[in-house]
């Protein structure tokens, strides 16, 4: 019963995110492009998405816009491992922060 209650309570935070609480910050200018994560296949070690094929997972966001960034990699916690990616550029077109989550975690956008 108690788990069913903790649950009922925290549903509401879940989406609750900050910009402090973020795992990583991209800060950018109007019109400057730049790095904010990359998107690995779903299965480890597989070759990585298209940007045209991820691009309908990205969070919608009012101050960049995404374009490709290209074959990349990171290490990912849930492969335990370097994997080969797809680089999530960004451009920014209106001043403001917002936190958006992805694939490697949460972002906190700055456009200044």
């Amino acid at each position: 019963m108690y788990q069913r209650l903790a649950l009922l309570l925290l549903v509401p935070l879940a989406g609750c995110v900050s910009a402090g609480s973020a795992d990583v910050t991209r800060e950018l200018s109007v019109g400057q492009t730049g790095h904010i994560t990359a998107y690995r296949a779903d299965r480890c070690g597989a070759e990585p998405p298209s940007f045209a094929a991820l691009a309908p997972r990205l969070p919608r966001s009012e101050l960049v816009t995404y374009s490709d960034g290209g074959l990349s990699s990171r290490v990912s916690n849930e492969c335990g491992t370097r994997v080969p990616t797809r680089a999530v550029n960004g451009t920014g077109v209106k001043a403001g922060s917002e936190v958006k989550r992805f694939q490697s975690g949460t972002v906190a956008i700055v456009v200044k």
